[in-house]
């Protein structure tokens, strides 16, 4: 590409799901060093990447049709060398194709694909990761399939602790993708009461997780206390994480921190596991047919026995805390 190249990243979705965008970035900022990235986001999740040194610029959208409406001007007064749409919805799609691009790439399973220069196959299949669907996206203009080299994310500040700590965040929006707390809390009282544990949640979750406190006498409840970057620099000095099919999970990831994913309704094979070095996924043994229920966590679980949670093994406490503990 010649003078300066100019792409634009279309991945408006959750916060995970952003969070998995970011070795695309990585990719292009490698590939292209001199490139103005441009990243269009969820609104609310933005704080986590600002100043981020792989993206100029960060758009955001609140997912009504005003705002796609004049987000759609703003970009289309700008000329693009590539548009990635990672989305698989009609909205993000249409925007694509109508801001001024030299290419176009989407998935094959975005409804306004055949109008793009390259589409590119989406597939939920054992042992493809999504970070590794998204980098897919940056190979029709030359990018590597490969993931770039963790960190991912570079907190500008590291909680400093002279004790080790762990985090564990045990909810999601999704009911179900949720460990029962009994779980969690035989799985806390077999820590040393010398190891220092942070709790953490959104704040309409506060009260739920503060009940897991008295299983341990050195935790603390931070739900719905933190922003998106002190929870990021928590999490960078944390010897580990523990958590269910959330986005913490890839938060871990991109800071490279081990993670222990516990999975009930999904299954990693939808390509949502934690990609840090050492880490561990947890779920039923038991072949169940009714797993999974659905790509996404459901409210409450259609058969109303929720044995994906219920046959969960024991978390190996000595084996992943053995030099800490």
């Amino acid at each position: 590409m010649a003078g300066v190249a100019r792409f634009l990243v279309i991945q408006p979705a959750f916060l995970g799901d952003a969070v998995l965008t970011l070795p695309l970035l990585g990719q292009l900022r490698i590939s292209f060093p001199s490139a103005e990235i441009h990243w269009v986001l969820r609104k609310g999740v933005e704080e986590l990447f600002q100043d981020h040194p792989w993206a100029i610029q960060l758009w955001t959208w609140d997912k009504s049709w005003r705002e796609w409406l004049q987000l759609t001007r703003k970009l289309s007064k700008q000329k693009w060398d590539a548009v990635f749409v990672v989305q698989r919805h009609f909205r993000m799609g249409l925007l694509g194709l109508l801001v001024p691009a030299k290419t176009r790439i989407t998935y094959d399973k975005n409804p306004l694909s055949f109008f793009y220069t390259h589409r590119v196959q989406h597939e939920f299949r054992a042992g493809i990761h999504e970070a590794a669907r998204v980098v897919s996206l940056g190979v029709p203009v030359g990018l590597t399939a490969e993931l770039p080299p963790l960190p991912w994310l570079f907190p500008k500040e590291r909680v400093s602790s002279p004790t080790p700590y762990i985090i564990l965040s045990p909810t999601s929006r999704w009911p179900t993708k949720e460990a029962p707390f009994s779980y969690w809390a035989d799985f806390l009282r077999k820590l040393p009461s010398s190891l220092r544990i942070y709790l953490t949640g959104t704040a309409s979750d506060r009260e739920r997780i503060g009940s897991l406190c008295r299983y341990h006498p050195n935790a603390e409840n931070l739900a719905g206390q933190l922003s998106l970057k002190e929870l990021a620099a928590l999490v960078a000095g944390a010897q580990r994480v523990y958590t269910v099919d959330s986005a913490l999970t890839h938060i871990a990831s991109a800071l490279g921190v081990p993670t222990t994913t516990v999975f009930c309704s999904t299954v990693p094979a939808f390509g949502f596991g934690p990609l840090a070095p050492r880490s561990t996924i947890v779920e039923t043994p038991e072949p169940l047919p009714c797993r999974p229920c659905g790509l996404h966590g459901k409210k409450k679980c259609p058969l109303g026995t929720f044995s994906c949670g219920k046959f969960l093994p024991p978390i190996e406490v000595e084996t992943e805390l053995g030099e800490i503990v």
